[in-house]
This record gives structure tokens, C-alpha cells and sequence, in this order.
């Protein structure tokens, strides 16, 4: 009996659950977010190839030279240029115009060099650091080392995919309910405030009512004015 053809569906499914064997296949949210995350993957990936076969086209011996290169551990460009392109290197160190050209570059790597090392030591002497101030603020939170790690690495994947241009759509999300969450939590405060305020006023106004007019449901006995005494004027006759 001839085996029964899979669909693209049930092939693309296969494919997919091998290759992310942590993805609930059941849970469309998890599963499209993995999805997502492929396709943006793919689309860096297409900028990217298509940058590069831009560039490409506008050098056509850097083409040539990114061939040649293929397979080669040793390749050297110098030698390259040349070999197949002639470069004359006798002529352009004495041509004064591209000596400065050269020399200009070699200060300009020298400089990048200096920022790399000056960053090097500022990583070095920061990370300890702020790693002993997410600890102690997770410790706050009431969570473990590992969950802190666990963030952190986190973290540090943001960084790499923002470097390359990534922005994760439910980092974002994170982000901007937290911004809103800020903004609510003003709004409110501030809400909470005035309610107070006016619940302070109210119970003052009603205290004073109170206190001007008598309980409702009782009468207050009736006084009667004390009777006038007659006084005896002895200089009156």
C-alpha cells in the first residue's frame, strides 16, 4: 500500500515542532509568537542580503575579491589586489595625497581601538557592580538567583537584537504598559488625593450641622425663662 501523501500543512507542522520541540503547537499565542519571531528573523536576514548585494554592485572587484576569499583561511586582500588587480603599492606610498589617506586611516583605527579598550575597562569595572544591585533589588522582590540570572540574560538578548536591528514586539508591549502603568498610578494618586480631600470637607460640614442643629427624632425639653425677682429700691419711694 502506497503511503498516504502529508499535506503542506502537516509537513510545515512537523517541521516546525522538531525544530522548536518547546513550543506548544496547541497555544496559538505561543505558537505565532514563535512565528513572529521567525519572520523578523527573516526579514533582518532579507535587509540585510539585500544591503549586502547593493554594496556589492556598486564594488565589483570587492565581488570578485568576496569570491576568491571562499575557502581560503590564509587569504590575504592585499596580495589579491595585487595579483588580480594590479595594485601598484610602491606608487601609492609615494603619492602624497594617498599617504595622508593611509595615514589618516591608521589614526582613525587607533582611535577605535582606544574606544574599544576604554569600553572594555568600563564593562569590566561596571558589571560586578550592577550585577550586586540586581541581586540585592531581586532579593527585594522575593526572587531567587536564578530567576535574577534568568532576567538578566534576558536583558543582555535585547541588547544583542537591538544591535542588529531586532525590536521584540512583546518586549515593546512590556514597555509601554509600564509607562502606562506610571502614568495611572500618578493619575491615581492624584485621584485618591482629591477624594480624600473631599471626604475630609464632607465630614467637617456634616460635623458642624450636627453641632448646629439638634438630632433628629428627639425634643429638646422646653425652658422657661427664670421668673424676674421684684427689688426693693430704697431711694425709690
Amino acid at each position: 500500500m502506497a503511503e498516504e501523501k502529508k499535506s503542506n500543512r502537516d509537513r510545515f507542522r512537523e517541521r516546525y515542532a522538531k525544530r522548536y520541540p518547546d513550543v506548544n503547537m496547541d497555544d496559538e499565542e505561543a505558537y505565532y509568537d514563535r512565528a513572529n519571531s521567525l519572520m523578523d528573523e527573516y526579514e533582518g536576514y532579507e535587509n540585510n542580503s539585500r544591503q549586502m548585494r547593493e554594496q556589492l554592485a556598486k564594488s565589483p572587484a570587492f565581488a570578485e575579491m568576496m569570491v576568491a576569499a571562499r575557502g581560503q583561511e590564509d587569504f590575504d586582500p592585499v596580495v589579491w589586489m595585487v595579483q588580480n588587480r594590479g595594485l601598484d603599492l610602491q606608487a601609492l606610498q609615494d603619492d602624497p595625497d594617498y599617504a595622508k589617506k593611509l595615514a589618516d586611516a591608521h589614526n582613525e583605527h587607533l582611535k577605535w581601538l582606544a574606544k574599544q579598550k576604554d569600553i572594555y575597562e568600563k564593562t569590566q569595572e561596571n558589571t560586578p557592580k550592577s550585577y550586586e544591585v540586581v541581586l540585592a533589588k531581586a532579593q527585594e522582590m522575593g526572587l531567587s538567583k536564578e530567576q535574577a540570572q534568568e532576567v538578566v540574560d534576558n536583558m543582555y538578548q535585547i541588547m544583542e537584537d537591538l544591535s542588529v536591528g531586532k525590536i521584540d514586539p512583546s518586549i515593546f508591549e512590556i514597555m509601554a504598559k509600564g509607562l502606562n502603568y506610571n502614568a495611572d498610578l500618578e493619575a491615581a494618586r492624584a485621584e485618591g488625593e482629591a477624594e480624600g480631600l473631599s471626604r475630609k470637607v464632607d465630614d467637617k460640614l456634616r460635623d458642624l450641622s450636627q453641632q448646629a442643629s439638634p438630632s433628629r427624632g428627639r425634643q429638646r425639653a422646653r425652658q422657661e425663662p427664670p421668673a424676674r425677682q421684684e427689688v426693693n429700691n430704697p431711694f425709690m419711694a
